[in-house]
């Protein structure tokens, strides 16, 4: 008889586990009983033996219990977190593990900020051609040279939120057996402001220098400007500005030393093209006067990347002087210029 009674307790355990049931209790005070097939934000769906499958709104329920054979049944009060699915009982063991990899996941990397001070240095070589004088039975007339010149420049760059200054600094020389072939110096200040929406910007230049092939012993040129940005991408930036200046320059004619003082217009136009990650095309051009009294200086050339932080720079420049003539003929100087750059 004993042995009976302890058969059938195991039969009634072994019902219990398999035929265990979920449990809704409403706010009612109804109790629903059954089997969660899914549940989501607004509903539940609940299958029970009365009613077959049934959706039921979340807002009614006061509380589920959920019927887990290893563990019982577990009773999970409805708050506005929703749960997706019934859950899945983690292991004791493996709880340690989550936290511990929750706890060494590394933190998102910093974003790297925008330097202020910025710089280049370079060393040039250029082929050049221009015309210059030469005397003929008393007479001044012009005359084509081709000579090889040597240029070190440098240039630092301090740029803020809306603000930015700009120090540029160039030397170049050349001399024969005979004479001082070129000797040419030049500073350039350059104060820049970009609006609030930065498509248009104010510029103010400052500029010294003093050139032997222009007859020039001394030339001062401040300027202020308002410019607009037409594309302003890493890619690709285009700018022009207008503005005008006061010039002062000394000129040295025939012996003669004259000072002159005027007004001028002037003109400056940018583009700066990224084709690709090494290589980088640009063109500059700047006009000081109007149509028929000017001086514009004109740049074009290529900037491949050697190695980190060191350049290759090819160009071409012409620069001409309406106010230099010789033999009737506006002053130029042609150049193909060659020059190693390092940025920092």
């Amino acid at each position: 008889m004993k042995r009976i009674f302890f058969h059938l307790l195991i039969a009634a355990f072994a019902a219990t586990a398999v035929f265990a049931q979920d449990t809704i209790v409403f706010k009612n005070g109804d109790v629903l009983t059954g089997t969660i097939l899914k549940q989501d934000r607004l509903h539940v769906h609940f299958k029970s033996p009365a009613f077959g499958a049934v959706s039921l709104n979340t807002a009614d329920i006061s509380e589920i219990r959920i019927a887990i054979p290893e563990t019982g049944t577990i009773a999970i009060p409805q708050d506005p977190a929703p749960v997706q699915s019934a859950p899945v009982a983690t292991p004791k063991s493996a709880a340690p593990q989550l936290a511990k990899k929750k706890a060494t996941a590394p933190p998102p990397a910093p974003k790297p900020k925008k330097r202020k001070w910025t710089g280049r240095a370079g060393l040039e070589v250029a082929m050049r051609e221009k015309n210059t004088t030469r005397l003929s039975n008393g007479n001044v007339i012009g005359k084509t040279e081709s000579y090889e010149t040597y240029r070190v420049y440098g240039n630092l760059k301090w740029k803020g939120k809306r603000n930015s200054l700009d120090w540029n600094c160039t030397y170049r020389y050349s001399q024969d057996e005979t004479r001082t072939r070129d000797d040419y110096f030049n500073v350039t200040q350059k104060y820049k402001h970009n609006f609030e929406k930065g498509i248009y910007y104010a510029e103010a230049k400052t500029v010294y220098q003093s050139d032997y092939n222009r007859q020039i012993n001394s030339e001062y040129l401040q300027t202020a400007e308002i410019g607009r940005k037409w594309f302003d991408q890493p890619r690709l930036s285009f700018s022009t500005s207008f503005g005008g200046g006061y010039h002062q320059f000394d000129r040295t004619v025939s012996g003669a030393e004259t000072r002159t003082k005027e007004p001028k217009l002037i003109v400056d136009q940018s583009i700066r093209w990224k084709m690709i990650n090494s290589l980088t095309l640009f063109q500059k051009y700047t006009h000081l006067g109007d149509l028929e009294t000017y001086h514009f200086v004109f740049t074009a050339g290529l900037e491949n990347k050697l190695i980190q932080n060191v350049f290759l720079r090819l160009e071409y420049r012409l620069d001409r002087d309406t106010e230099v003539s010789y033999d009737d003929k506006g002053y130029y100087d042609k150049a193909l210029r060659t020059s190693l750059l390092y940025k920092f």
